[in-house]
């Protein structure tokens, strides 16, 4: 059942139920009222009946058919219970003559006839009079009343159902045209927008759904290109080193070669294996850090240690690479992942080596309630235009076109930095070096 029709009939479900009770209390309240007209034409037709009895003379005055009755039964007493006249067939029971004597009122119903007892004094004289009869105007316009009601419910919930199909089928016009605007769109027509509705000086939750719904497709285009772009380089990343292990491999095989050809060839073949397996890594890692960024495990940890640590494993593999560093003593701890913040440590100092020849400029600062982490080196910079764009995956400078490398470095460091709650900085100038800072909050 669709929505339009679930609204239209709950509806009409709640217009049934306020209808029906106001229609019963309509039907009891006049049910009521005729009762008690009635035991009133029957009270006033008593006094007239004692009237006609105790004084004839009345009768002409005012005839006995005076109060709408159609066959009243009529039975007078004398006060000790003896029958002084009866017009009618319904005889009165003893019973209830014995409770008129001892009070002024008697009302009863029994079967199609109600009954009123009153006493009566004329000239004097005291009579219990009984007035029976059958109510069947009243009942006729009960009956009537009834058959109108139940056709004006049935007639009220057919009309209210349709009235709630009509408003609601107005109401959830606008989504109707959500649902048409979206199905244009595909995998091919991402920055086709939701249209709003042309009254902008007030904006419903209709609109506010489009509003969220635009800015959702905003977020998914641009998942989108940026999956497409990083799809497109990481291929030509990982197809550049494949290509000469390939060509290197071939070349080898064409002739035979000397031990040093082939030892130069299985070098080329080891050193772009190498790059191949470095981008296949930060590519792998990149990934698990955008999949997993919110689960990842932050442990107190010493960033003293950490970068001292760093600076060691770096010495390691480049020494002849001077780092001067100024890094402050004794332990400073931080929420944080070791094994990733080394990484990206690294990855700062291999760019730094990298794309410069002089030394390399390492501190450690606390100043209040942060470490700061800068790495300076004196190479050849990025271009300021491009500054902005370094962070991306698989983007490199333009002055860096002749060096190897994958451009996940800096994407890496970025990333590590943000899921470590740091902030990652970067300042440079084309010809001048780069300043890389990396700031992180100190575990209080």
């Amino acid at each position: 059942m669709k929505i339009r029709q679930r609204l239209a009939l709950r509806f009409m479900i709640v217009s049934a139920l306020v209808t029906g009770a106001i229609l019963t209390f309509i039907y009891f309240f006049t049910r009521g009222f005729v009762h008690a007209d009635f035991i009133d034409r029957l009270t006033q037709q008593s006094s007239l009946e004692v009237l006609h009895y105790a004084t004839p003379q009345v009768r002409d005055v005012m005839p006995s058919g005076t109060f709408n009755l159609v066959n009243p039964s009529t039975s007078i007493f004398s006060p000790e219970g003896k029958l002084l006249h009866r017009q009618g067939e319904y005889i009165v029971p003893k019973t209830w003559i014995n409770f008129l004597k001892d009070n002024n009122l008697f009302n009863a119903e029994r079967g199609v006839y109600t009954t009123v007892g009153r006493k009566h004094v004329v000239n004097n004289e005291l009579y219990l009079v009984f007035v029976s009869d059958k109510d069947l105007p009243g009942e006729r316009e009960l009956d009537f009343l009834l058959n109108a009601i139940i056709a004006g419910w049935i007639i009220s919930l057919i009309l209210s159902y349709l009235t709630g199909l009509y408003f609601s089928g107005n109401a959830l016009q606008p989504v109707k045209r959500v649902v048409e605007d979206v199905n244009h769109i595909t995998q091919d027509n991402l920055s086709y927008r939701l249209k709003m509705s042309k009254d902008n000086s007030s904006i419903d939750e209709i609109d506010e759904l489009i509003l969220t719904f635009n800015a959702l497709l905003t977020r998914i285009e641009r998942a989108f290109i940026t999956q497409r772009r990083f799809v497109q380089n990481a291929s030509h990343e990982l197809k550049t080193p494949l290509t000469a292990i390939m060509a290197e491999v071939e070349l080898a095989l064409t002739r035979n070669r000397s031990q040093e050809e082939y030892q130069r060839t299985l070098e080329v073949v080891l050193q772009e294996t190498d790059r191949l397996a470095h981008t296949t890594q930060e590519l792998l890692t990149l990934a698990r850090l955008e999949e997993r960024a919110s689960h990842t495990e932050l442990d107190t940890i010493d960033i003293t240690d950490v970068l001292e640590r760093t600076l060691a494993a770096f010495s390691l593999h480049h020494p002849e690479r001077e780092v001067v560093h100024d890094i402050l003593k004794g332990p400073i701890y931080i929420q944080g992942n070791a094994q990733l913040l080394q990484t990206a440590l690294l990855n700062i100092l291999d760019n730094a080596h990298k794309y410069s020849s002089d030394e390399i400029s390492v501190s450690l600062a606390r100043p209040g309630k942060e470490v700061i982490i800068t790495v300076q080196d004196y190479g050849i910079g990025i271009p300021a235009m491009e500054l902005m764009r370094v962070r991306s995956p698989l983007f490199r400078g333009s002055n860096a076109s002749t060096i190897p490398g994958a451009g996940l470095g800096l994407s890496l460091v970025d990333r590590i930095v943000t899921v470590n709650q740091g902030k990652f900085e970067i300042a440079s100038q084309e010809g001048r070096g780069t300043r890389c800072t990396v700031r992180l909050p100190i575990n209080q």
